[in-house]
């Protein structure tokens, strides 16, 4: 038995060693040579419909202002939000604003090896992302703290235009797959699960509120 595995997993190497690496973006085969790109607005269009069918949110905002406002809208006066550093440095008004009415607390301000329990205390989480995904309102997220936005009841994801794409095969075969964060999750809808008395169940392993936000800069 252990002679034929080794076979096998012989056979097995000498195939993929001789395996050429798939190049979808420049193969004349690859889908991505037909696929229709549409401008912003249809793009937007079918990403909120898909988002809104899994019982998600997505919403165009004009500014920081008013993405502000739309956070303090759909939390509670004496909620706690923690904001991740990208929003921090690239919507300094956004989180100027919402720190007047919310208690807020920075990744910055975690140190390397916190304790779960301290992200698992936000009521809810503002994020920027990698991509968000029309075809099926996915949001990738990539960061080293993945914690905060996984366990926080609400998610609030705060997108530039430019980073929504018609499809995962864009996002992997484009430079916005390339990362060195040491974690790249996928966010499709609020999370939800089953159990074997088919009880649905919200938040078990992600958020239970999902909000994307584009801001037009």
């Amino acid at each position: 038995m252990t002679d034929d595995r080794e076979k096998i997993l012989a056979a097995i190497r000498r195939s993929l060693r001789g395996t050429d690496k798939f190049d979808a973006a420049r193969n004349p085969a690859s889908p991505l040579t037909s696929m229709p790109q549409g401008d912003f607005e249809s793009q937007f269009g079918k990403f909120k419909a898909e988002l809104e069918s899994l019982g998600g949110l997505a919403e165009a905002l004009n500014s920081d202002a008013d993405a502000s406002e739309f956070i303090a809208e759909h939390t509670g006066p004496a909620s706690s939000i923690f904001i991740y550093n990208e929003i921090a440095n690239l919507h300094r008004s956004l989180v100027e604003s919402l720190s007047e009415s919310r208690h807020v607390r920075f990744g910055l301000e975690f140190p390397v090896g916190y304790d779960k329990r301290d992200a698992a205390a936000f009521d809810a989480a503002v994020t920027g992302c990698a991509a968000c995904v029309a075809e099926t309102g996915t949001v990738v997220i990539r960061t080293d703290m993945r914690l905060p936005a996984a366990l926080a009841p609400k998610l609030f994801v705060v997108v530039d235009s430019g980073q929504l794409l018609a499809s995962l095969d864009e996002f992997f075969t484009d430079s916005f797959g390339n990362t060195d964060a040491s974690n790249l999750f996928l966010i499709t809808g609020p999370s939800r699960t089953a159990d074997i008395e088919k009880q649905l169940v919200k938040g078990v392993h992600g958020p239970k509120e999902i909000v994307v936000l584009f801001i037009n800069q």
